[in-house]
């Protein structure tokens, strides 16, 4: 059942990306709605929920094996080979201050995301837990994340929304790739 509803669940983040990659045109009524509006893929990481803007994420891949760099920060589980090109899996449990769990009952999920480094976009891959939902929220429903309280988080998260009974954390994915770039040039242990 559950790898049913993770290929529909891939199914669904490959067409809301696809408009974007193909171009398509929407009629301005639409394109007005969508304004007010944005899709977000929900993930669990450490029992969070995280929520990531749709249109930054290419795909959603079950782990395969990495490739271990030597030498790398701990946050960086290696490399993997996506369609010939050397793709970087970082592991946000390190940087978030999460444990590191091994005994996972499901095997993790890699989201290969677009991010904007300086005037690159780079795409990289996130290791997570579980992939659980495409979803949409009005734009106002983002609330500001407090200064304090989420942890090694809170300068990764740039917003709450009410979900459920709880909050999704809403990643700035920029923010954590240059901490993510900057560890790796320096050599960090994270």
């Amino acid at each position: 059942f559950e790898e049913v509803e993770a290929a529909m669940m891939l199914e669904n983040v490959t067409q809301m990306t696809s408009g974007r990659i193909t171009g398509s045109v929407l009629a301005p009524e639409k394109q007005t709605e969508l304004e007010k509006s944005q899709s977000y893929v929900i993930f669990q990481l450490g029992g969070e929920h995280y929520a990531l803007e749709v249109l930054r994420v290419q795909e959603v891949l079950d782990m395969g094996a990495l490739t271990h760099v030597p030498g790398a920060p701990n946050s960086l589980r290696g490399v993997l080979n996506l369609r010939g090109h050397v793709v970087p899996v970082w592991d946000l449990r390190i940087p978030f201050g999460l444990p590191v769990d091994s005994s996972i009952s499901r095997a993790p999920c890699v989201l290969m995301v677009e991010s904007n480094v300086g005037e690159q976009v780079r795409v990289t891959g996130l290791l997570v837990d579980r992939v659980s939902d495409v979803l949409e929220f009005p734009n106002d429903s983002i609330q500001p994340s407090p200064p304090m309280g989420l942890g090694k988080a809170s300068s990764y998260v740039r917003g709450l929304i009410r979900w459920q009974e709880s909050f999704l954390l809403v990643l700035d994915v920029d923010r954590v790739f240059i901490s993510l770039m900057n560890l790796s040039n320096a050599g960090g242990g994270f």
